[in-house]
């Protein structure tokens, strides 16, 4: 078992790797698959002041979803973040939470392992957060019930098939500060001719609540420039 101080930092070298990679185009794979090996699979989380769903700060990232297309044709979208929750609409159901809102999805787009360059898809979601009305913490049970976005010539949904869940748990830690930890198991599809037909994601993708990007990323590339500048001292 890895003590709970190591998993901290364990979950933040994960979270530097996934940001670092957003901002200069490399997706560390053999570094993320490293510390995911030597970290286990803790789940992600921010500091907020504001317990809030969906979160005020800070995104989803998953390392990639990868679509089979009849040719064949293999279109993989890598370093997804699903950020900048805006137009956020909270309505009671019951003791449920229906959260409406629009957002930002960011990647590296390939088709048969050739690059093509990143690409920025916008659109609505929604969410259910079962048992949060009354509560500002606690864990939840959570579904995305629509995601529609849009943007470099392609579409992508969340399946009207199969359900998308997830988890959510907010914990006060005192002094108005609050940690949420967050994830989602999520069925997409693609569409390549503006909505008429749609691909299914090749497997389910687990996207984790991760910091902001641009402050862990900056971080990031001064450790990497730092050790970079080490090693040619050392030369």
């Amino acid at each position: 078992m890895i003590p709970s101080q190591y998993k901290t930092i364990c979950r933040s070298f994960r979270h530097l790797v996934a940001s670092v990679a957003l901002v200069i185009g490399t997706s560390f794979t053999g570094i993320l698959a490293t510390s995911l090996a030597l970290c286990g699979t803790a789940s992600a989380s921010i500091l907020t002041t504001d317990p809030s769903l969906p979160p005020n700060k800070g995104g989803y990232f998953t390392s990639k979803v990868t679509y089979a297309l009849p040719g064949p044709l293999v279109i993989e979208i890598s370093d997804i973040l699903h950020f900048g929750f805006t137009n956020i609409i909270r309505l009671p159901l019951g003791l449920d939470e229906r959260e409406i809102f629009d957002s930002t999805v960011t990647g590296k787009l390939s088709v048969n392992g050739n690059p093509q360059g990143l690409v920025e898809l916008t659109g609505s979601v929604e969410t259910i957060v079962f048992g949060k009305i009354g509560n500002a913490t606690g864990t939840f049970l959570t579904e995305m019930l629509q995601l529609d976005l849009a943007g470099g010539g392609i579409m992508v949904r969340e399946s009207p098939t199969l359900a998308s869940l997830g988890e959510t748990t907010i914990t006060d830690l005192g002094g108005g500060t609050y940690r949420i930890d967050s994830f989602f198991d999520i069925f997409t599809e693609l569409s390549l001719d503006n909505g008429t037909t749609w691909i299914p994601s090749s497997s389910v993708e687990r996207v984790e609540l991760i910091p902001e990007p641009t402050s862990l990323a900056l971080l990031a590339i001064g450790l990497v420039l730092s050790g970079w500048s080490k090693k040619r001292n050392r030369v």
